[in-house]
Order: structure tokens, then C-alpha cells, then sequence
């Protein structure tokens, strides 16, 4: 009888030994499972915190600039984006004014798209704008190949409305109009001296409508 209840008890205590073995390396493999998800979110954090604008891209960019999104920051952070995407908004509008004349130039006609990847001397981010002012921009910059310089006046206001409504919608100021430089007056109609790249000399023989 005894042999026979010391034969239970080992095996009663080999069965715990087991039992408290596997629960510990559970523990274990939780407590390793816990710190990997614990650094990945954290490196996640890290890297959205690091990236441009906070990781926002394209229209949600945008609508986090227009003010259509409160909750994604909180308004210093946000008039310090309005700083950084100027320069974007600005080389948007460029690309799209430009492409509008490359394709007068070639004698075709497309639908622009108003989302681009902008590449600054920083960082390089996803823009978009509102599909109305993305044309009206395209198309005066197809209008300044086909037309001549004197006849420009239209184009301009077009131009400077479209660029108006533009940074109007981000609440950034737009310190000149954008046919200062995209459309500057053609010799004899007015001061060509100041353009979107910086200032010219009064002579300067740049060709009319150079894109600068």
C-alpha cells in the first residue's frame, strides 16, 4: 500500500513540476510578446511624431490645415505646419502652372490631378488641393502659351483668384499675388522686378514667360 501511495505521489508531484513549468514559460513568452508590442508602438509614435506634418497626408493634410479637423492638433502646431506647407503649396501650384504649359506646348490637353508629391529641400510630402482651383491653374498655364503676353490681364486675375481661395482655405497669407511670378508683365506694362524666385534687375532679358 505504501509503494503504491509513494508511486501517486510522485506522479501527483511530477504533474505539478510540469504544470509550473509550462505557466512560467507562458509568463515568460507574454512578458517578451508585451515588450515587442510595447516597442513597436513606440517606435510607431516615434516615426508619425518625426514624420512631416505629423504623418497627415493628402486631403487629410489639408483639411487638418482648413481648420476641418480640430482634433487632430492643437492650433500652435498647426500655425507651425501653416509655415511649412507654404513652400509645398507654392511648388504645387508651380508644377501645375507648369504642366499646364508643357502640354500647350506639345498641343495636348488632360485633366490635372490634384494630388502631387512635393519635394522640398526637407522633406518630401503627399499635397492635394481642391479640383477646381488644380484646373483653373493648369489651364492659365496652358492660356499663357497659346496667348499672347499683352492679352494676359484675364489670366492674371484667374490666376491670383485661384491663389487667394488656395491659401485663404489653409489660413496662410499669401504674400503676393501669384502672377507676379507665374505671369509677369511683358516689357513696357509694368515692373518686372519681382517674380516668385526673388527679385530681378530692372533690365533683366529673361524670356517673357519663363517659369521661375
Amino acid at each position: 500500500m505504501d509503494a503504491l501511495f509513494n508511486a501517486f505521489l510522485a506522479i501527483a508531484l511530477l504533474v505539478v513540476i510540469v504544470l509550473i513549468s509550462y505557466l512560467l514559460d507562458r509568463i515568460n513568452s507574454l512578458e517578451r510578446e508585451t515588450r515587442r508590442v510595447s516597442e513597436s508602438v513606440g517606435h510607431s509614435a516615434a516615426t508619425a511624431s518625426q514624420a512631416p506634418f505629423g504623418g497627415l497626408l493628402g486631403k487629410k493634410l489639408w483639411d487638418a490645415l482648413s481648420g476641418k479637423a480640430p482634433s487632430v492638433t492643437d492650433e500652435q502646431t498647426l500655425q507651425d505646419w501653416r509655415e511649412s506647407y507654404e513652400q509645398v503649396l507654392h511648388m504645387h501650384i508651380q508644377s501645375l502652372f507648369e504642366e499646364g504649359r508643357k502640354d500647350a506646348a506639345l498641343g495636348i490637353a488632360a485633366e490635372p490631378k490634384n494630388s502631387r508629391t512635393i519635394r522640398t529641400a526637407t522633406a518630401t510630402v503627399d499635397a492635394w488641393m481642391p479640383a477646381a482651383q488644380a484646373n483653373t491653374i493648369y489651364k492659365c498655364g496652358m492660356d499663357s502659351v497659346e496667348q499672347p503676353p499683352e492679352t494676359w490681364d484675364a489670366l492674371r486675375a484667374s490666376l491670383d483668384e485661384a491663389g487667394q481661395l488656395l491659401f485663404g482655405r489653409v489660413q496662410i497669407p499669401l504674400k503676393e499675388p501669384l502672377s507676379l511670378g507665374l505671369l509677369p508683365p511683358a516689357p513696357g506694362q509694368g515692373d518686372l522686378s519681382v517674380t516668385a524666385a526673388g527679385s530681378l534687375p530692372a533690365d533683366s532679358t529673361a524670356p517673357e514667360n519663363e517659369i521661375r
